[in-house]
């Protein structure tokens, strides 16, 4: 009779000896899922504490690091029960192939490396499922894949028999793609593609001051709030001024669902219930009734205030003469799945007008820090991001009734200044209209690096702005090139997209927080003091950037300056008359992604080198009339270089009369011909369109530049020209090397 003989312990196979006999392939593959499990956990803990959802970090990073293990071990068991089905109805079927199959592929770590493309990839792979809502940042994602990499290699140098070459290159080889991965993450970037800073031709003689130096008052702050917050004391307890809140539920309607609860949870109120919350920067000496403004950030994560990140404005401007609040909308702003998605906008800007309503009652009654200091006919809007696009529809739902949104009757505040940091214009309100600012003076300050609002969005606002109702009115735009969209803000700074996506953008060419928040200081101010100060000499410095040279960061700062006094000249089609050698063609002007208009015409320019070329624009006798053109008025055009094409070395502007005189301007009396403006946002190319990063972007945006040239230096250069006798306007090009240059925005102010 056969019996069995149990094997001893020293007979018995060892786990070693089992793997050591397993297959290479085999033992790779189950490292390699188990070096992704744990780096998933790992990647997802740390993701989660960034995420801030306001409870503790350790509990934040054990529920984040659960998540990704979830994720990976619903892949594992997904996959093992796929195993048991196969292998059950292969045995039915008695396909030997198949249940050999299921022998040599191990289910655990397959199902982990699915889990894991899913957890990395799934966004991409279906845009409309609920993966949309988990989306690693590409650093973790590397992360993951690497740490799998670097697992399986490890597993496979300890294999007996390996060669100590084999094993120094298995060990090696992911360590130098780790070193390499996380000196390319610590490394800010490449910049050698900026385009050079043009020497100007001229340092004009400054009539005006720096706007960019404090002013002469001491400056007090204070706060102002519900009295009640579960997160910002300044607003609670320790607030100054108490207000009533107010119900934004008309407007907008906030969550709904698990997303409303938690949000009542985190903040203490619902949409019913929303605080006026701010902080104020005053002069300490009271000279009088000040101008007010108020600064309103734009979406960011509502866990991490924004509004203080505006103190270096409200403190500088304060010391000039200004009241200025920085206000709080942080519980208007997204988290993870909340997001009110630019729908939000109108409440933003309704609560801006709320704020200016407590205003007008604490200036109307007395016993408070403000009775009678407020001038509420010298009001200015300052919005950044979201809060940009807010406070142009503050500005418009001020001066007009919009059904459904607001009564103009209602507020009627002396808006004066409207000033956009790099805005969205997502907003479509009733009636398919967007804000067109009639009523008051608007300044765009827009940076060429911004990896958040990467098209400049505000230049359609500018376009879409008149002037025609409003005589002191005018608009102005400052385009930073080598400013990114949140240094203008103290706590977003350089992080456009989040902090670990941020490791990932090129943040070499970038102005320093401190010198992207002088240009700020100086531009925003010389606006306000220009249309609410009036002191009207501060234009020269959109009109022509050279003259704030000292003051301004040493980087290609591109300007656009037109008041209400603007008369277009046609200058497309018609009788225009192309130059020998000049091609000209009409074209709409495109943000870098090629679809959205910026609502300009512009004329396309080209020529090839040894040509003559110029183009000449006449003027018709009646509208020269109607001018009632005098030695005071300018001469103001639009150009920009066109990308691809050869840069234009030299223009000038010849005005021509009825009896044949003629004179001459250089174009770099006003400033010289700018290159085009290439910004690369992310270090790779391949990023283009991962987490959010920009993808099917041209490097350059288009950003027109303005140019004045006074009809007195014409007048200078020929006494004998009689201004309401001018016929022709001729834009004569060096030929002696090809270019090409877009024009636009000509006529006289």
């Amino acid at each position: 009779m056969p019996h069995s003989v149990r094997a001893s312990p020293e007979t018995s196979p060892r786990p070693t000896d089992v793997a050591e006999r397993a297959s290479p392939w085999v033992v790779a593959f189950e490292r390699f899922g188990s070096g992704v499990m744990w780096a998933a956990i790992v990647v997802t803990a740390l993701l989660a504490v960034e995420v801030d959802l306001g409870l503790p970090r350790l509990l934040l990073a054990v529920v984040g690091g659960f998540l990704g293990f979830a994720f990976l071990a619903a892949g594992e068991g997904l996959v093992v029960l796929l195993w048991k089905v196969l292998g059950w109805l292969f045995a039915r079927l008695s396909f030997a192939h198949g249940t050999q199959f299921l022998r040599l592929v191990p289910p655990v770590p397959l199902g982990r490396i699915l889990g894991a493309f899913v957890f990395i990839a799934g966004d991409l792979l279906w845009p409309n499922s609920f993966l949309q809502q988990i989306v690693l940042p590409v650093v973790g994602e590397i992360a993951i894949v690497l740490a799998g990499f670097t697992a399986m290699s490890v597993a496979l140098a300890r294999m007996k028999g390996r060669s100590r070459l084999a094993q120094f290159a298995l060990v090696g080889l992911p360590m130098a793609l780790i070193l390499a991965f996380v000196f390319w993450v610590v490394n800010p970037g490449f910049a050698g593609y900026l385009a050079p800073l043009p020497e100007p031709s001229a340092r004009p003689n400054l009539a005006f001051a720096n706007p960019g130096q404090s002013g002469p008052y001491t400056v007090t702050r204070l706060t102002y709030g519900r009295g009640q917050s579960n997160h910002r004391p300044e607003f609670g307890e320790a607030a100054l001024l108490m207000t009533p809140p107010v119900d934004g539920r008309p407007i907008f309607g906030g969550y709904s669902g698990l997303s409303a609860s938690y949000y009542q949870w985190y903040w203490g109120f619902d949409y019913s219930q929303l605080p006026l919350n701010g902080t104020v920067w005053y002069p300490a000496e009271d000279s009088g009734p000040a101008p007010l403004v108020l600064i309103v950030h734009g979406n960011h994560a509502m866990s991490r205030p924004s509004d203080p990140g505006y103190a270096y404005l409200g403190e500088h401007l304060a010391s000039r003469g200004y009241i200025v609040v920085s206000v709080d909308q942080n519980f208007l702003n997204g988290l993870l799945f909340m997001d009110g998605a630019n729908a939000e906008i109108p409440l933003r800007a309704w609560m801006l007008l709320k704020h200016l309503e407590q205003w007008r009652l604490w200036n109307e009654t007395p016993g408070n820090p403000f009775t009678r200091r407020v001038d509420l006919a010298r009001v200015a809007l300052i919005g950044h991001s979201r809060g940009g696009e807010a406070v142009a529809w503050a500005a418009e739902m001020n001066a007009h009734d919009l059904p459904g949104l607001t009564d103009a009757d209602t507020f009627g505040f002396g808006v004066r200044g409207v000033v956009a940091i790099a805005p969205s214009d997502a907003y479509t309100g009733p009636y398919d209209r967007k804000p067109l600012l009639e009523r008051t003076s608007y300044l765009l300050l827009g940076a060429g690096h911004d990896a958040d609002t990467y098209l400049l969005y505000g230049q359609q606002q500018f376009s879409r702005q008149r002037l025609a109702a409003n005589a002191e009115g005018f608009k102005a735009l400052a385009y930073v090139y080598q400013g990114n969209h949140g240094q203008f803000n103290s706590v977003w700074g350089d992080r456009d997209r989040g902090l670990y996506n941020s490791w990932l953008l090129n943040r070499a060419p970038l102005l320093s927080q401190a010198a992207q928040q002088q240009a700020a200081k100086v531009l925003i101010t010389a606006f306000l003091d220009a249309a609410i100060g009036g002191e009207a000499v501060y234009l020269e410095l959109f009109r022509n950037p050279v003259t704030g040279l000292a003051w301004l960061p040493e980087t290609i700062i591109v300007t656009q300056y037109q008041d209400a006094s603007f008369r277009r000249i046609n200058i497309i089609g018609g009788a225009a008359v192309a130059g020998s050698g000049l091609f000209a063609t009409q074209e709409p002007l495109m943000l870098r992604d090629g679809v959205t208009s910026q609502g300009i015409q512009a004329l396309h320019l080209s020529w090839s080198a040894g040509s003559q070329p110029q183009y000449a624009v006449p003027l018709a006798p009646r509208q020269v009339a109607d001018w009632q053109l005098t030695p005071d008025h300018v001469l103001t055009l639009a150009l920009a270089s066109v990308p691809g094409a050869p840069m234009a070395t030299g223009m000038v502007v010849e005005v021509e009369t009825s009896l044949g005189e003629t004179a001459r301007l250089p174009l770099s009396v006003s400033g010289p011909i700018l290159p085009t403006l290439p910004a690369h946002l992310v270090k790779a190319n391949w990023l283009a369109g991962m987490n959010g990063f920009p993808a099917k972007i041209a490097p350059e945006e288009i950003v027109l530049q303005s140019y004045s040239l006074p009809l007195a230096d014409f007048q200078a250069a020929n006494p004998a020209l009689v201004l309401d006798q001018i016929q022709t306007i001729r834009f004569v090009f060096d030929g002696n090397a090809a270019g090409a240059i877009y024009l636009a925005e000509v006529g006289v102010e």
